[in-house]
């Protein structure tokens, strides 16, 4: 298809390198569970008290680390069950983060006009363009600002300016499920995968659990968060490029 859009062209550019990263990220997982069992099944068992050196980093140079097998196995099979997912999601979500603030920042740079949804009473700062000679450089940084500040708010927040900016409307089932997957990545990494009750609020009827639970970080929660993502970039790539053609 022959996109004469700048706006649709980038997005697109942008949505393609997301959806190898996605799928990346899963064949990789698939291809190095089964090692990390292997390795898991061999070394947990073991008995031998020999604590053997690994070389970790220090701040100059290395150090030594003593570990038996059988804690080289827990490590291997801790990355088998969940750790491998954990790091993967962790990491999703912000690429699909980024991909939002980019698709914002490309469709404000092709139409400054769509910068009063993100502006306040305050406009522009000054700043900026004392700062920047380039108008590109000025609506980007612009931009940027306003999305740090809004990532660090609800999904819902950022998900509305995004689709107001861009001009769409997303599914709602899509986006309450990515806003569970933002409060699992979350859970993850400021709980230790224990649901607690900002998870249960965050997350509302989409929760999958109660207070005090572990968070479950399956196979299953994995495919669920990669096809979820998928959808969601997919959604704001296709309908992006209806509206600029």
């Amino acid at each position: 298809m022959a996109r004469k859009s700048a706006v649709s062209k980038a997005i697109y550019t942008r949505h393609i390198r997301l959806y190898r990263y996605l799928n990346d990220a899963w064949i990789f997982t698939e291809l190095l569970r089964p090692e990390l069992k292997t390795r898991a099944d061999k070394l947990r068992p073991s008995k031998s008290k020999t604590k053997k050196p690994y070389p970790v980093p220090k701040r100059k140079g290395t150090v030594t680390s003593r570990r038996r097998d059988e804690d080289i196995g827990l490590i291997f099979y801790a990355q088998h069950e969940r750790g491998i997912f954990e790091t993967n999601i962790i990491s999703m979500v912000s690429r699909v983060e980024a991909f939002i603030q980019e698709c914002i920042a490309i469709a404000a740079i092709g139409f400054p006009a769509k910068l009063s949804v993100l502006a306040d009473k305050s406009g522009i700062p000054l700043d900026l363009f004392l700062e920047h000679e380039d108008r590109d450089d000025v609506i980007r940084r612009f931009v940027a600002l306003k999305c740090e500040g809004l990532m660090f708010g609800k999904p819902s927040e950022y998900l509305d300016k995004a689709a107001k900016v861009l001009s769409i409307e997303l599914e709602p089932e899509t986006v309450r499920s990515f806003i569970e997957i933002k409060a699992s990545r979350d859970i993850i990494i400021h709980n230790s995968g224990l649901i607690n009750k900002l998870y249960v609020e965050k997350a509302g009827d989409k929760r999958r659990g109660e207070a005090g639970e572990e968070l479950v970080i399956d196979d299953a929660y994995f495919r669920h968060v990669i096809v979820t993502l998928k959808a969601l970039a997919g959604a704001i790539q296709s309908k992006t490029e209806a509206v600029y053609k």
